[in-house]
């Protein structure tokens, strides 16, 4: 029985650590714009094209973003289009999953939340600030 409360007592530790684990947009001032998967889409890589730079995020190893997982992005002059592809940037063909443009830069101490999601026509992105 001591066994059993010492090993539920860890699990319970460790699931309110892990719970309290995220990542964390709101201190990073070069960061306005952050990508969020909540979908069953392949998704390998997200490019965004602001009006004076252009960059992209994809994971290192190539593989897919899960369903949770963001890719933060650089702030650059507004709007900005988001671009969404299947396959990573290493010379594999990659297909266009979604596009969407932001017009406009987030108010102040806030940031974009554009959010891939499973839609009946394919994948939709929205943009919002929560």
């Amino acid at each position: 029985m001591k066994r059993f409360s010492t090993l539920a007592l860890i699990g319970f530790a460790m699931l309110f650590t892990l719970f309290g684990c995220r990542q964390d947009h709101g201190g990073d001032t070069d960061t306005d714009l952050v990508f969020v998967n909540d979908s069953n889409a392949v998704i390998a890589a997200v490019t965004a094209e602001f009006l004076d730079q252009s960059g992209g995020a994809q994971n290192a190893d190539g593989s897919p973003l899960k369903r949770g997982e963001t890719f933060s992005l650089q702030a650059g002059t507004y709007p900005v289009t988001l671009t969404v592809y299947d396959a990573p940037f290493d010379g594999s063909e990659q297909r266009e999953l979604a596009r969407f443009t932001v017009e406009k830069a987030p108010p102040e101490g806030q940031q974009w939340y554009v959010t891939a999601r499973d839609g009946a026509e394919g994948l939709t992105l929205t943009a919002d600030t929560q």
